[in-house]
């Protein structure tokens, strides 16, 4: 039987992992909670050579594998001068607001867990870094002494509710490391066969570092089918409150059918249960689906919709994303029936009836062309003149 996770425990397993602050290659306090919501759960994890984060549930005998992919960095700002209270920052990742705002109130943090300082950054300066997907340099100036090395991210809450939505500092992608994480624990009480990989990586934004490393690697079975999940860019054809999106392809690449079809199972599967569920061609952003199929991998994705995704306000500026939690339900679902489907290398409901061209199809359309009466013999010769 499938096992639902209810709205408070889903909020309270979201709050415990977008609370920590993070950044490109500084993703450390994130992680620490991830390890730490999976181990409460009796979830035994391990770490990669790259500082990631893996997990393995499985029951029974399965077809097929899934292994489920989420990053756990928030585009941020890191400290590249410092000389007491002042400095330069440089964006990495995507923040790339209509209206960059000339002052934005950040705290800056360290790797080792220490107090946060209240900070000002401003005298904005487009300077491009494409290793690090950095568009912008600025000045920092700090309540407390600064570093190099440090980071330092949006001074705003980490997390607020307001009825279904979650308006978060990061949900990009921590909300999508939240729901990997309920998907897990509601599969570990799951009897149904399932094979299910989890993998939690770092440096996406900046170009997709940690997935590369993943698929370069091979640190997920080789023959498992890669779902990447996200909290990408809410679009007219992805809506938030409408349900997870099966997401066939991003900005640059389009997926694996056969690793979308078992998404589509599950999709089936929960209709019948009247759980809403989307599926859309998401073009506004690039995934790690797109690493994992450029590198030969079959991989597919899904995807919350992102209300202000990348902070992005609409008039321009800083703003919190939003995700809904019927939503993030959705996704849970879909994770975990999808893992099932897989399990039994099912195919969607219409798919045997469609499968074999019927026979008297076949003998019809090998019937060869009627003859028309008028054409049977050859026409007279037309007499012209000149």
């Amino acid at each position: 039987m499938r096992r639902s996770i209810g709205r408070d425990e889903i909020v309270d397993v979201v709050r415990r992992i977008v609370s920590p602050p993070t950044a490109p290659y500084h993703e450390f306090a994130v992680l620490d909670a991830i390890r730490a919501e999976l181990e409460r759960h009796a979830i035994s994890t391990t770490t990669d050579a790259f500082g990631q984060v893996h997990a393995h549930v499985t029951r029974g005998s399965s077809k097929r594998a899934l292994a489920f992919a989420a990053h756990t960095d928030h585009p941020a700002f890191e400290i590249t001068q410092a000389s007491g209270r002042e400095g330069r920052v440089r964006v990495l990742g995507g923040f790339r607001q209509r209206v960059f705002p000339s002052e934005v109130a950040v705290t800056v943090h360290d790797d080792l867990g220490a107090p946060p300082i209240r900070a000002t950054l401003d005298e904005p300066q487009t300077v491009v870094d494409p290793i690090h997907n950095s568009s912008e340099i600025c000045r920092i100036r700090a309540e407390g002494t600064l570093r190099e090395g440090q980071f330092a991210v949006l001074d705003m809450p980490a997390i607020e509710m307001d009825g279904d939505e979650l308006r978060l500092r990061a949900a990009d992608d921590l909300a999508g490391c939240a729901l990997i994480v309920c998907a897990l624990v509601a599969l570990a009480e799951d009897e149904r066969p399932h094979d299910v990989y989890a993998v939690f990586t770092r440096a996406e934004e900046t170009g997709l570092y940690g997935a590369r490393l993943a698929a370069e690697e091979g640190l997920i079975p080789r023959e498992a089918y890669v779902v990447s999940v996200e909290a990408s860019r809410a679009l007219p054809s992805a809506e938030a409150g409408k349900g997870i999106v099966i997401r066939a392809g991003d900005l640059h690449n389009t997926f694996s059918n056969e690793a979308e079809r078992y998404l589509r199972v599950a999709r089936e599967r929960l209709a019948e249960d009247g759980i809403p569920t989307q599926r859309a061609l998401l073009t506004g952003g690039t995934c790690e689906a797109s690493a994992f199929v450029r590198l030969g991998w079959t991989a597919t994705g899904m995807a919350l919709p992102n209300v202000n995704y990348h902070n992005a306000a609409p008039e321009g500026g800083f703003a919190p994303e939003i995700v809904r939690i019927s939503d993030i339900a959705s996704g849970i679902a879909l994770a975990a029936e999808a893992a099932v489907a897989a399990a039994e290398d099912a195919s969607e409901t219409w798919w045997p009836d469609v499968r074999t061209v019927p026979r008297q199809i076949r003998e019809l359309l090998r019937r060869p062309r009627a003859t028309s009466p008028r054409s049977s013999s050859p026409a007279a010769p037309r007499n012209e003149r000149t």
